[in-house]
């Protein structure tokens, strides 16, 4: 058990290193709680996933996700980098062209597109009601924003939980120079749309300096998130795009399908670096 197999992941790039980089260390059954934080903050990753077997009737393996500060119990970009990882080390799924994880949100069901495309079903968010006027505002200061720039606001909570804000516009949504440390234990989500026509639909950041994450390059769970607030209200069509990462100097494309009451969150996921991870002193 010293030695492990380690790969790093390129989730939602639409070129070589334009995503975020992803952590995945396989067959990671016998590792301490301890071992996978040390791992996961010493990593320079978004996030690492531990591959363990599973304990569920009918799933595939079993994923534990990290956070470099914490653990969290789903995440979207661990979840599609975990399922590269695992097939690209030779997995078969029990049931072709689908792969199910289990992990603490439930079984997660991922399809198997063509080339290196995933999809996931995202699980249900939590009901945290409504923010308070003085959350908001802490997080529209920090933000730099206008009273009228915030179109809408909510929580968001399918894992790991943000503060969700819907902005006017994408521009504004790009043109934002937060101090981000000043936002504490608070997470946000701020997504604003594209005029009709553009390369996407939408504009999506996502700070969380509490999970030790300033800002995410692409965001998965969160992405869903906004999908399953958005569409019902007719404020997002059913299937749509969103860009993120343009402020780090990124370029990574999520696609988003709704089909009933189920949310899709996909696209290009592929291994970068392949090796192993040693544990030895």
């Amino acid at each position: 058990m010293s030695v492990l197999p380690h790969l790093v992941v390129d989730v939602f790039a639409a070129a070589p290193f334009q995503g975020s980089p992803v952590a995945v260390v396989l067959d990671a059954g016998e590792l301490t709680d301890p071992e996978m934080s040390a791992i996961a903050s010493w990593s320079a990753a978004t996030e690492v996933g531990f591959v363990l077997p599973p304990t569920q009737a009918g799933a595939d393996y079993r994923l534990r996700c990290f956070a470099p500060t914490t653990e969290v119990r789903f995440a979207g970009l661990s979840t599609l980098a975990a399922c590269r990882a695992w097939l690209d080390q030779g997995h078969e799924p029990r049931s072709p062209g689908g792969v199910v994880q289990e992990c603490d949100a439930g079984l997660v069901h991922i399809a198997v597109g063509p080339g290196d495309n995933l999809q996931f079903t995202a699980p249900p968010s939590y009901d945290r009601g409504v923010p308070d006027e003085l959350t908001v505002e802490i997080a529209r200061e920090v933000l730099g924003l206008d009273h009228e720039d915030i179109k809408a606001t909510t929580w968001l909570d399918n894992g790991p939980g943000f503060l969700g804000l819907l902005i006017s516009d994408a521009e504004t949504v790009k043109a934002m120079d937060p101090n981000i440390h000043e936002l504490g234990q608070l997470c946000v989500g701020v997504m604003g749309a594209y005029p009709e026509g553009g390369r996407t639909h939408f504009e999506l950041r996502s700070f969380a300096p509490s999970l030790g994450v300033a800002e995410y390059p692409a965001a998965a769970a969160l992405s869903a998130s906004f999908a399953a607030w958005l569409v019902p209200q007719e404020i997002a069509p059913r299937s749509y795009t969103v860009s993120q990462g343009t402020a780090l100097g990124r370029a990574a494309t999520v696609q988003v399908e709704t089909r009933g009451s189920e949310v899709w969150i996909g696209g290009p996921v592929t291994s970068r670096v392949r090796g192993q991870i040693s544990l030895s002193a």
